[in-house]
Order: structure tokens, then C-alpha cells, then sequence
């Protein structure tokens, strides 16, 4: 089988070198398994491997505990003792008590390292922080991001695509990313399965097989007795309004549901990675002002599934909303872990979509989708920068032009949204 790499693999191989304990979270269907298997392949010299996959029975027993592990690896030839040995563990959480067996292999058998990972769990991350502190590093595995799906669908052009560079992007290339990659990304997302696919049935076949086996697997476990026709519904609601503040009495309303109820569906929404909530930027809180947070999806694919609708997507009304989350969803996959990400909002209705902040830094990122011809900066940013000074750049996301400016000593650089994730990973730098 032939494995397509996936960003993330860099990164378990940077993280191996200070951590013995490596865990991979992330909703069903991203790509864990995937991204495991491609590992065995480059596990460190020296070292005994063994590949546990917890959906299987027999796999589960040998792991629910220290004793039944350290007796199969004797059975097969591994003295856990005295040599170096390699565990990689798939779907962790079916284990009772997971984290008890990880810190007696990380504080008794300091020559075992573990690679595990588990679809995200409100359960699973409560006892990953209380009883694995200072033990662990954990990766959240999202669906692709747009880089990884140009990949997916055409070495050739991925080949072609990360040479590209702004301002020196050509229209003509930029309408190719657009047309034959973006649109298709935006109406089916990023799980990987699904963008294998050609057929447009069967694209809708493989995301509701997704979406079916997160409600079985996943939902049911954690909403135990409750209404799952409320949870889809209220998924159904939030799809619609991407990019929006998120308002809990009026989604109780619509609802006719608790507010208590709501939150603890939001919650779940967040913890297995469906939703993820961005709350607003303070630094003066007589005039910014927004307790709400704004509401994003992780997955285009599951939002238009939510729908029902899989239309082309330049005659949705609100398209931008959709360009928005896209690129909310790649600042989530590529933005460096010293930098916070935030929106900004005033009493008088000012708006910039995105503000980075890091480094002792403030990057405002607007987005723009309609056709920019020149470097016209918006008057939501010159606001921004009377009322902050630790502003050195700021972004336009654009759907073609590419150029840049500059206001006061600031650099303001006009990103097609297509190659955008380029400048958030030079972020890193």
C-alpha cells in the first residue's frame, strides 16, 4: 500500500527525541491508523517493535494491564526488563485505566517508548492532564489541510505547488489551485478517505459512513440515555452558522433544550474535533467588548453534510463565511504552539476575523474574498492599528491578488487564500 505523507509525521519524529510517551488524538477517519503504520517504518535502531490495534479483542487483553503485557512480550522473545522496546498502541481509550499503564511504562521501563493514539474523548483528555503531567507529548491529527489534500490528489501538482510564493504567485496558477483543488476541498473536505474519491456518491457515501460511525462510536458513549436527534440537530444549526457568534439561549430556544444541555453538546462537539469555538482578543474592555466566542467547523465536508448540501459552491450566499472557516481551520493546523489565535470585535461593531497573537507580537489576518485589484487596506485594520502598537504585519486574504504594502512602518501582505498557510508557517521562523 502506498502511503502518502502527512505533516504531521515530522513532527513525531522531532517530538521522539525529548518524550517517550507520544500520543496522537483526533476525531475518526483523520488518518491516526494511517499515520502509525507509516511510522513502524522509521522506528528508531535498536529497538523491538509491537503494534497493538484495541478495536481487535484478543490486542485489547494483552494491554489492559502491565501483567498481560509483560507476558506476551516475554512469549515473543521482548524482555521488558532489559531491552529497548518500541509500542505502538491504536485506539488507546478502550483500555480502562490507559494512563495507569503508561506511567508504570514511563516511570518503571525508562527503555520503552510508546506511540498511542486515541479519538479525542472528553474522558481521554481529562485523564491525559491529571495523571500523565510532564510524561507525554500529545498531537492533535486533524483532517488534511489544504497542502496535504493537493498532495492527495496529485503529486504532480503538490510537486508544482510548494514552490509557489507570494507576492510572485501568477493569476493563472492561482486560478488553477482554486478551481481545480479549493472548490473541491471546500465542498468535501479533508478526510482523507473521501478525498481519494472521484465520484461525487460516493464522497457522500464515505462522509456519512464517517459521520454514522462518530455517532456510534463516540457520541452514544458520551451522551448515554440523551437525545441524539437533538445533537444532530443542533450540529445541523451550527453548520449554517459558521463564522458567527455563538449565541447558547438562542440555540436553547430553537432547540426547546436546556442551556445546560447545549453546553455539554458544544463540549463534546469541541473534544472529539468537530467544532472548535475562537473567543474574542481584549487588551481594552471599556471598548472591545464580545463574550460570545465565534463558532468554526474542523471539516468542510461534515458541515455540507450537516446541510445536505453539496452544491457548487460559489452560489452559496454566504460564501465568505465559508472562505473564513477554511482559513480558521488552516491557522489551527499550522500555526506555531507559542501563538494564540483570537478575533476582534468592538462595541461599534469594528471586526477584524483573526488576530495572531505571539512573540510579543499582534498579526491581524482580514479576509477578503471578493476581487481585490490593488492594495486598498480596510478601514477595520487602520482601526486596529490606532488602538494597538505592537503591530508589525498584517494579512489580506484574497481570492487572487497578491501584492504587498505598507502603513506606518507596518508590512501588509496580500495573500491568496490558496497559498496562505505558507505564511503562517513561516511563523516558526
Amino acid at each position: 500500500m502506498k502511503y502518502i505523507h502527512r505533516l504531521l509525521s515530522d513532527k513525531l519524529e522531532r517530538g521522539f527525541k525529548n518524550n517517550r510517551i507520544i500520543i496522537i488524538t483526533g476525531s475518526r477517519q483523520v488518518g491516526k491508523t494511517t499515520v502509525m503504520e507509516m511510522y513502524k517504518n522509521i522506528i528508531p535502531k535498536g529497538y523491538l517493535q509491537f503494534y497493538f490495534n484495541l478495536e481487535e479483542v484478543f490486542s485489547l487483553n494483552i494491554c489492559q494491564n502491565i501483567d498481560n503485557l509483560k507476558s506476551y512480550l516475554r512469549d515473543n522473545g521482548a524482555d521488558i526488563e532489559k531491552e529497548k522496546i518500541f509500542l505502538i498502541i491504536d485506539e488507546f481509550q478502550y483500555i480502562k485505566n490507559a494512563t495507569k499503564l503508561f506511567k508504570i511504562l514511563y516511570d518503571l521501563f525508562p527503555q520503552v517508548k510508546i506511540l498511542a493514539s486515541g479519538s479525542s474523548s472528553i474522558e481521554i483528555q481529562k485523564h491525559l492532564k491529571e495523571s500523565l503531567a510532564g510524561r507525554k507529548r500529545v498531537y492533535p491529527l486533524y483532517p488534511l489541510s489544504f497542502e496535504e489534500f493537493v498532495r492527495f490528489k496529485s503529486e504532480k501538482s503538490y510537486t508544482q505547488y510548494v514552490k509557489l510564493e507570494f507576492p510572485k504567485i501568477s493569476q493563472s496558477l492561482n486560478e488553477i489551485y482554486n478551481k481545480n483543488y479549493l472548490e473541491d476541498y471546500l465542498i468535501y473536505g479533508g478526510y482523507p478517505k473521501v478525498t481519494l474519491l472521484h465520484n461525487k456518491t460516493e464522497k457522500i457515501e464515505e462522509l456519512e459512513d464517517i459521520y454514522n460511525s462518530y455517532i456510534q462510536k463516540d457520541i452514544k458513549s458520551l451522551i448515554k440515555g440523551e437525545d441524539i436527534s437533538t445533537y444532530n440537530n443542533l450540529l445541523k444549526i451550527l453548520a449554517s452558522q459558521i463564522g458567527n457568534l455563538l449565541n447558547v439561549n438562542e440555540l436553547s430556544n430553537t432547540l426547546k433544550t436546556g442551556r445546560r444541555q447545549i453546553l455539554k453538546y458544544l463540549d463534546v462537539l469541541e473534544q472529539t474535533f468537530i467544532i472548535k469555538l475562537l473567543y474574542p482578543f481584549h487588551s481594552n474592555k471599556r471598548t472591545e467588548i464580545s463574550k460570545m466566542p465565534k463558532l468554526y467547523l474542523l471539516d468542510n465536508g461534515i458541515i455540507n453534510l450537516s446541510l445536505k448540501n453539496f452544491g457548487q459552491i460559489d452560489y452559496r450566499p454566504n460564501l465568505g463565511s465559508y472562505i473564513e472557516n477554511f482559513i480558521f481551520d488552516e491557522i489551527v493546523k499550522y500555526k506555531p504552539i507559542h501563538y494564540e489565535i483570537y478575533f476582534w470585535r468592538t462595541k461599534l461593531g469594528t471586526e477584524i476575523d483573526f488576530i495572531l497573537q505571539g512573540d510579543d507580537e499582534l498579526i491581524p489576518i482580514e479576509v477578503k474574498w471578493q476581487n481585490i485589484t490593488k492594495p486598498i487596506l480596510p478601514k477595520n485594520l487602520i482601526s486596529f492599528f490606532d488602538m494597538h502598537k505592537n503591530i508589525k504585519r498584517a494579512v489580506i486574504v484574497t481570492r487572487l491578488f497578491s501584492g504587498k504594502a505598507q502603513k506606518e512602518g507596518k508590512n501588509i501582505y496580500f495573500i491568496p487564500a490558496v497559498i496562505f498557510n505558507k505564511f503562517i508557517k513561516g511563523l516558526d521562523f
